[in-house]
């Protein structure tokens, strides 16, 4: 990160367990961010126990405690994370605390309504939430139920749940992932866990991860919440692979959770096993990814170019640049052995081209036409290079992927109506700056074997 990450959390507080700030504070902190704490409620246990005892911070409370960190000079805030909030005129001076924020703080809003077609907080909430918070939200975290509160719709399939996020997205929020859906094409009928991230004028992720018996579990909403503020930070061009360290993470957690514990029956009532969040340390700082995201609409890619004028392509694998190539060769014999076309491009000759694919362990004889200098086409940026593949293929170039590790070359793709990928670069060095190629690509990615695996899942 560039400078400090200094987080506002105004959420709820639990003495024993861990919901609201007690499960999103330490993992933030383990991923180097700064918090400061503000408690909307303080009780004994969460909501899921049968005695509920404690305070609820009033609207007036916060107003002063607002007051006292701007005459300190300290209300200096990179990012704001919401949760549980019980009344509106709470919510509302939370958004006249945004507005002493930086202009520049982001703010994710994890809109704690409820669940499973029932309020958690009184209905007056949701209009607050719709007319006054969506237009100033950076981040929106909904469950499903949340979701079509907001959006004042059902939500039946993956379809409509894509609508939904649309219609939020014209309220305000550049980024929104449903935290849980619960439709069957989502889960498969209950097999997975299903999660979708969308952001504003950009294709629709879709990730799917085991379910785990145990639960239902409490606090996991703002866990997720705060590891998608963490990873969209951490990645920030690449939000697929911001939602699967989400994932990641929230798996890893639930999984110590329920090797270590039950549930248990108190005062009559089943009460789920606290979040092992501490004993989750590693896995929180270094989440080991298993399921990644997919495409909610088949892209329907038939051919495949590789522009291979970037670092990628050109580094020896003693660079860093070698990573993003790794695991890309068996990738590739399955996309050939799939019945993909594969070709390349290249501003050298061909000589040079075919050696630098035999470099990083290609074989040259997957990728035809492959298409160099000696061929007498105009340069990148024009879309020579990529129709004449597509007309060898006789495809139409809005089936074919081009992926390019510089403008030029995303620009070539993109002027033949093809479908743009960006490699990343994983080196300072780089001649284009990752946040350009991101915003010039519809898809990116820092590994060329994770962007086709996202795009291609079946292989």
């Amino acid at each position: 990160m560039s400078r400090a990450q200094n987080i506002l959390s105004i959420q709820s507080h639990v003495v024993h367990g861990y919901v609201g700030n007690r499960a999103a504070v330490f993992p933030l902190q383990l991923l180097g961010f700064e918090v400061d704490v503000i408690n909307s409620v303080q009780f004994s246990c969460h909501t899921g126990y049968p005695a509920i005892k404690g305070q609820k911070l009033q609207g007036d409370d916060l107003a002063m405690l607002a007051q006292g960190l701007a005459a300190n000079d300290v209300l200096d805030h990179t990012h704001l994370l919401t949760g549980y909030t019980g009344a509106p005129s709470f919510l509302r001076e939370v958004l006249s605390l945004l507005r002493k924020l930086p202009k520049s703080c982001r703010y994710v809003c994890d809109p704690v309504l409820g669940d499973n077609g029932k309020l958690y907080v009184p209905e007056e909430l949701v209009s607050v939430y719709r007319e006054e918070v969506l237009p100033l939200v950076s981040v929106l975290t909904p469950n499903q139920f949340e979701a079509e509160l907001l959006a004042q719709r059902h939500i039946n399939n993956l379809s409509e749940a894509a609508a939904v996020c649309d219609l939020l997205h014209s309220h305000g929020p550049e980024t929104i992932v449903i935290t849980s859906m619960d439709t069957p094409d989502a889960t498969v009928e209950g097999e997975f866990v299903a999660m979708l991230l969308s952001q504003a004028g950009r294709s629709k992720w879709l990730l799917r991860l085991p379910f785990i018996a145990g639960g239902p579990f409490t606090g996991t909403g703002d866990l997720t919440a705060a590891m998608i503020l963490a990873w969209t930070q951490l990645c920030p061009h690449e939000a697929p692979e911001a939602l699967e360290k989400t994932g990641a993470v929230v798996q890893a957690v639930l999984q110590k959770t329920v090797s270590l514990d039950v549930a248990r029956i108190i005062g009559g009532k089943c009460v789920p096993p606290e979040l092992r969040i501490l004993g989750s340390k590693r896995a929180i700082e270094e989440p080991c990814i298993s399921m990644r995201c997919r495409l909610l609409e088949d892209p329907n890619i038939l051919g495949i170019i590789l522009d291979m004028d970037c670092d990628a392509f050109c580094s020896g694998e003693d660079r860093p640049a070698g990573c993003l190539l790794h695991g890309t060769r068996d990738l590739v014999e399955r996309l050939s052995g799939a019945g993909l076309r594969l070709g390349a491009a290249s501003s050298r000759d061909a000589a040079s081209t075919t050696a630098a694919l035999q470099k990083i362990g290609l074989q040259a004889d997957r990728f035809c036409p492959i298409i160099t200098v000696d061929l007498g086409l105009p340069p990148k940026p024009d879309s020579a290079p990529v129709l004449r593949c597509c007309t060898a293929w006789g495809l139409q170039p809005a089936s074919v992927l081009v992926v390019a590790g510089c403008i030029d070359g995303l620009r070539c793709g993109q002027t033949a109506g093809s479908r743009t990928a960006a490699l990343l670069q994983e080196h300072p060095d780089a001649l284009e700056s990752n946040q350009d190629l991101a915003e010039a690509a519809e898809f990116a990615s820092s590994s060329l074997e994770v962007m086709l695996q996202r795009l291609f899942p079946k292989l």
